[in-house]
């Protein structure tokens, strides 16, 4: 049996693919739900949006970063103690992976991490430590680029490497099926939420005068993240004017706006990657990136989190639109990632079968 698990939405949105995959060669799933994302609306619509079931539901009591990790530790270390998976499989760089991680080596389980191999070369960010530490437990390391190979060819990880795609790229496939022309895009999408853009007051108001400047000449909706809306209103800070602030989206709305945004602006990762698959430009609210593919491919721009800066990106993209403005999804492979990785999964659990009956007609030998 293997045990899926996640935390976030971006871990639905990357993990479906795989869980499907799995699925239909008939291979036993158990989705477990951490509670990292607790709100509804930050998980529940994606869940019902990409038919992801969940088996297990971890309960959760705490909001702390040091708490909710060591919570979700335990529920996932009790759950794999009890059903005893042969593998546990985890997506992308949260506390939640890292637990699974964790999780899967203290009880005997091995761990496949998809999505591996990403780096921004910044200890400063909480999601890096979590990388690291999660790819070098990992059996199975499941690299969506050859960056990311590279970069893991670079550590000399313990587990076995495979380029597989990004499941994004099946996700964003699944729900818009041709983007929309760039002539016929127009508006601007904004999304921000990471720790490093919200949760330093003078930073925030920064990205907020931003989004105010950029509201003056376009239509900017802005889907609000409710961690972002308890950071303004715990540095005192306004919705910037001209701004359309919404509730947040389920992934077929969400990505079917981006389709049909003449540009984003981002601290998502995830969003990244949607926006150069859907030829949408994007403007990279952060220092550094783990999807350096973007920006190499002049799909977006890496702006910082200075006012002046995210425009100074703005007009860049404006400024060269037909070379911003381009689809460019052979960036995360050809869209069958989940069913690569489900592939691999099954030639390991059954080389690991084969193994175990020959070890033990070699004991019974003895």
């Amino acid at each position: 049996m293997i045990v899926a698990a996640i935390g976030t939405r971006p871990e639905v949105i990357k993990m479906a693919s795989a869980v499907q995959a799995l699925e239909a060669r008939h291979l036993p799933v158990e989705v477990v739900a951490t509670g990292q994302h607790h709100d509804f609306r930050m998980m529940g619509a994606f869940l019902g949006g990409l038919g992801m079931q969940v088996h297990h539901s971890l309960d959760r009591s705490s909001n702390t970063l040091f708490d909710s990790f060591a919570e979700i530790l335990v529920g996932l270390g009790r759950l794999c103690g009890e059903r005893r998976p042969r593998l546990v499989l985890a997506v992308g760089d949260t506390t939640t992976v890292l637990a699974a991680a964790l999780a899967a080596r203290k009880t005997g389980a091995a761990f496949g991490h998809i999505e591996a191999g990403l780096r921004a070369f910044s200890r400063e960010l909480p999601e890096e430590e979590h990388r690291i530490a999660a790819d070098a437990m990992a059996d199975l390391l499941f690299a969506p680029t050859r960056i990311a190979v590279e970069n893991l060819s670079r550590e000399r990880v313990n587990g076995e490497v495979f380029l597989t795609g990004n499941t994004v790229l099946d996700a964003v496939r699944e729900v818009v099926r041709k983007p929309v022309p760039p002539d016929r895009r127009e508006g601007v999408l904004v999304t921000v939420h990471r720790q490093e853009t919200v949760d330093d007051p003078a930073t925030l108001a920064q990205v907020l005068r931003a989004f105010e400047a950029v509201a003056r000449r376009n239509r900017v909706v802005w889907p609000v993240h409710p961690r972002t809306r308890d950071r303004m209103a715990m540095a005192g800070l306004t919705m910037p004017a001209g701004v359309e602030c919404v509730e947040p989206l389920a992934y077929r709305d969400f990505t079917e706006m981006l389709s049909r945004a003449r540009l984003v602006v981002t601290d998502s990762g995830g969003v990244q990657e949607e926006a150069a698959i859907l030829g949408t430009p994007c403007v990279a609210v952060r220092e550094r990136t783990e999807r350096p593919e973007t920006i190499d491919a002049r799909a977006g721009v890496l702006a910082g989190t200075r006012t002046d800066d995210i425009l100074e990106a703005f007009k860049q993209i404006e400024d060269e639109w037909d070379v911003y403005a381009r689809p460019r999804p052979h960036l995360y492979g050809d869209g069958r990632a989940g069913e690569a990785i489900a592939r691999i999964c099954e030639e390991f659990l059954a080389s690991r079968e084969a193994a175990s009956v020959s070890a033990a007609r070699s004991a019974a030998a003895r």
